[in-house]
């Protein structure tokens, strides 16, 4: 039993300078607001008045900030009343603001025009483009299909290549547009 006695020891040191620390940087964090309260939490443990250290700690100051207190003593402690914000004229400034920036952005022509001048003619006609384009592929096959029932091999060839060539120049200009 000794032994665990030990251990249960040397936890409660452990657990009492993990304490500590975590005191000292509450400290460290809320500067003097923290350090009354933590003397405060302190003083319920029956230390009493007085810190670890053997000082006095102040007098906890009481501060009204939802009602006003009935007692004309502590009407002194209270904090001043506020006046709610001026909504309405928040608005307005806000309001004036935007109006005024509305009116210095002005739009240029060049940013409203497109790039290109057939632009909307391009995007008008091109479902027809696409049909003809169809049509004119399946024209060529019939072409080639034709040409191979005749049995003229050298036709053939040629009837190929020209296809080849009629659809690398109308890729070509459909580049330029």
């Amino acid at each position: 039993m000794g032994l665990r006695e030990d251990k249960v020891g040397s936890l409660e040191d452990e657990a009492k300078r993990r304490r500590e620390k975590l005191l000292a940087l509450k400290r460290r964090r809320r500067g003097e607001e923290g350090q009354e309260e933590e003397h405060r939490q302190e003083g319920e443990g029956g230390e009493g008045d007085k810190a670890q250290g053997g000082e006095e700690l102040p007098a906890p100051q009481v501060l009204f900030r939802n009602y006003n207190p009935e007692s004309e003593s502590l009407q002194t402690v209270s904090l001043p009343s506020e006046d709610p914000a001026d909504v309405d004229t928040l608005v307005k400034t806000q309001l004036e603001d935007g109006e005024k920036a509305k009116e210095e952005v002005q739009v240029e022509i060049t940013n409203l025009a497109p790039k290109k001048i057939t632009f909307d003619l391009k995007r008008g006609i091109q479902p027809q483009l696409d049909k003809l384009e169809r049509r004119t592929d399946k024209a060529i096959a019939e072409l080639i299909r034709q040409r191979l029932k005749e049995g003229k091999q050298q036709d053939f060839l040629i009837a190929v290549n020209a296809g080849a060539q009629a659809q690398q120049k109308t890729s070509f200009d459909s580049d330029e547009d």
